[in-house]
């Protein structure tokens, strides 16, 4: 799957699969962003509302949104 920022460029996304699980979509990142935002080429990014986080030990809410 793919879609298109104007801002950064086309972003592509990617299933990830943990234990007998596929969570569709969960990752996304741009292989070929724009000029302006070079330096955001290969990093990977995760719909908060789908993944368990952490910070300090401390367990995260996750927010409820359109991608939850």
């Amino acid at each position: 799957k793919e879609t298109q920022c104007p801002y950064k460029g086309t972003a592509s996304y990617h299933s990830v699969k943990v234990g007998d699980e596929t969570v569709e979509d969960l990752v996304w990142h741009y292989p070929e962003p724009i000029a302006a935002v070079a330096n955001i080429r290969d990093h990977l990014s995760f719909f908060n509302e789908r993944v368990d986080l952490e910070v300090d030990d401390e367990p995260q809410e996750r927010p409820k949104t359109q991608w939850s």
